[in-house]
């Protein structure tokens, strides 16, 4: 794929999440919180894509650090699920299938931001073919994810608080490491890892 097709793919997933932002705000519906989530999902996929094209090493760094700052945003709009409570499960109305359809593109389009930010991020640094090597670090890379997730869905903090208030978001973290922490990490970092793998295989067939 040649630079002025991929120049194209980017304006027209750009385009997508617009009109994707600009639906939710005009339909009104209860998954408004969807905008702010999806924007912080873009974020990492805009470093990782400065990440694969950047050739100056100080830019690049500085876009490695902004873009492993905002990436669990990507895969924390898995626990965005947990917001079907507010419609119920059961799939029986015409709201339902409404709100489910919302919140399942939102979260679908996180979580590949995600997967594709890492890919770029992983073959701009690594680029090693093989399962080791990629498993690795997807597992690293799943693990710091989980741990900042738990951070965001229950201590309430998100990558702006570490820039704009670091001290007193480190005593918060330090405080919310326990035995529930642990599990969530564990559990996580593994849905994670599976979903990273697959896409990986995936895109070899």
């Amino acid at each position: 794929m040649n630079k002025i097709d991929n120049k194209k793919n980017i304006i027209v997933i750009h385009i997508l999440v617009a009109c994707f932002i600009a639906f939710i705000f005009l339909s009104k519906n209860r998954f408004e919180f969807l905008i702010v989530n999806i924007i912080l999902a873009l974020i990492p996929f805009d470093w990782s894509l400065v990440i694969k094209n950047v050739k100056n090493k100080l830019v690049v760094g500085i876009s490695l650090v902004a873009w492993l700052i905002f990436y669990p945003n990507t895969m924390y709009m898995i626990t965005d699920f947990s917001h079907l409570s507010s419609i119920g499960t059961g799939l029986m109305t015409a709201s339902q299938y409404f709100h489910y359809s919302i919140l399942a593109v939102g979260i679908f389009m996180g979580v590949l931001f995600g997967l594709s930010s890492a890919t770029l991020v992983y073959e701009r640094f690594i680029g090693k073919d093989g399962l080791i090597p990629q498993a690795s670090f997807y597992a690293v890379l799943s693990i710091i994810s989980s741990a900042a997730i738990y951070m965001g869905r229950f201590a309430r903090l998100n990558s702006i608080d570490l820039i704009t208030n670091f001290q007193v978001t480190l005593a918060t973290m330090r405080n919310a490491v326990g035995h529930d922490f642990y599990v969530f990490v564990l559990c996580f970092a593994a849905l994670q890892l599976v979903l990273m793998l697959v896409f990986q295989i995936s895109k070899k067939l």
